[in-house]
């Protein structure tokens, strides 16, 4: 039995994973953690889960935990990753990886020297739409891709915890467009070159990078009227659009004309990518979103905030 230990059971976890974890035959949610106890309880309560607590270091020192999916705040990846790998645990960790690319670093090294698995939930990469996109350019439907845009514009609330430089560095820029980047790295391989210009409060973020031989840019804007989410592949012999956060319909023009692939998500966004770290966990398969690649990204991400 695979035991799963949680830290953090909030909306992500509610929604997003743990049910694909509770549905597989040979993986439990063995212990989960909140700070607000009544909430942990709760939760522990309706998925009958037979451990709860306030604590991080309870679930991590749980022998019957034999992976820790953390699931807070940026801020907090960092040091739950590091006890869990030296406690011996594989480590799950939402996105972003960490609040910068050196403390990725740290968590990778140190999951590395542990000698246990590391992985970040860019779920993307094993989202059917996703993978259809990927079917796609590996058949040549647009010939040579030459380049890359991806627009992003949306009203925010700018008060709630993304924009606050204590619990996540460069707004929501940070935690939403590693999805897009790090989907980007595997469609298209690691990014290079890349550069970026920000506003002083990170509300408009302006990029370019490289993909081996695809040029690449970016521009997101946070407290806009309208609601724009959009990546364009442009290639010889076709232009593909596809949008990041929702199911919207694959998009592809050629010279014959349009076609849209129309590829719902799963109910639970997580269930692939659990699938694909429970099959790693039993031997019989890998996961595509390791710490290793998610690095890569932190590095994208810090080299357009910073550059």
């Amino acid at each position: 039995m695979i035991g799963w230990g949680i830290i953090g059971v909030g909306n992500v976890t509610e929604v997003k994973a743990a049910p694909a974890i509770f549905r597989s035959s040979d993986s439990d949610v063995v212990h989960v953690m909140r700070r607000d106890p009544d909430r942990a309880r709760d939760f522990a309560q309706r998925h009958a889960v037979e451990r709860w607590s306030t604590d991080a270091q309870a679930v991590i020192d749980d022998p019957n935990v034999t992976a820790v999916y953390i699931a807070t705040p940026t801020d907090t990846h960092h040091p739950y990753a590091i006890a869990a790998a030296r406690a011996g645990k594989h480590v799950l960790v939402e996105k972003p990886m960490a609040l910068s690319a050196t403390e990725a670093r740290r968590m990778v090294e140190t999951a590395d020297a542990a000698g246990v698995h590391l992985w970040v939930a860019y779920y993307r990469r094993t989202l059917p739409r996703c993978l259809k996109i990927r079917d796609l350019l590996h058949d040549g439907v647009l010939g040579r891709v030459l380049s890359v845009h991806t627009t992003w514009r949306k009203p925010t609330d700018f008060s709630n915890w993304r924009w606050d430089p204590q619990r996540n560095r460069g707004g929501e820029f940070y935690e939403t467009a590693c999805h897009t980047l790090d989907l980007l790295d595997w469609l298209l391989g690691p990014a290079t070159d890349a550069a970026g210009v920000t506003s002083p409060d990170t509300h408009a973020v302006s990029a370019s990078y490289r993909f081996t031989d695809v040029t690449g840019s970016g521009s997101w804007a946070f407290g806009t009227p309208d609601h724009v989410d959009e990546t364009v592949l442009i290639g010889t012999r076709g232009v593909l659009s596809f949008a990041s956060f929702a199911p919207t319909p694959i998009r592809i023009t050629t010279e014959t004309g349009t076609v849209t692939h129309e590829i719902p998500d799963p109910p639970h966004v997580h269930e692939p990518l659990v699938a694909t770290i429970l099959d790693e966990l039993r031997g019989t398969g890998t996961c595509p979103s390791t710490g290793h690649s998610a690095l890569r990204t932190a590095q994208v991400t810090d080299t357009i905030l910073n550059p």
